[in-house]
């Protein structure tokens, strides 16, 4: 009976690696990205810059730990003569296209508004 409660325990553990794999990184919520640049203010524009500019360094951030924490993971597999759970990696790679083609969106929608606000406001 021991043995069965021990064997489910172990199961249980090996489902939730993947999400231990990122369980110390954070991943930053995107911020809210679709203005009218060309109805925007400056002051507007400004403040959509300065919060694009928080989520890109936050996701850099993020990106980086969870390099780190796979990293972490392979060489304590490493060093106990065991494989990291291909789970594991493959989340951490998911969790990186995600946060990447967030940040992708987010430029792309600033770049857009910053577009339209200097075609409505000529100097």
């Amino acid at each position: 009976m021991k043995h069965a409660a021990l064997l489910a325990f172990g199961a249980v553990l090996g489902l939730a690696a993947p999400c231990l794999a990122q369980a110390e990184c954070q991943r930053p919520a995107a911020p809210e990205t679709k203005i009218d640049g060309g109805k925007a203010t400056m002051d507007e524009l400004l403040a959509m810059k300065s919060q694009v500019s928080e989520f890109l360094t936050a996701s850099d951030t993020f990106q980086g730990c969870v390099i780190n924490e796979l990293k972490a993971k392979k060489e304590e597999a490493t060093a106990n003569k065991t494989k990291v759970d291909p789970a594991v990696a493959k989340a951490a790679d998911a969790s990186i296209k995600q946060n990447q083609a967030d940040k992708e969106r987010v430029g792309s929608d600033f770049n857009a508004a910053a577009k339209a606000y200097k075609a409505a406001h000529p100097s």
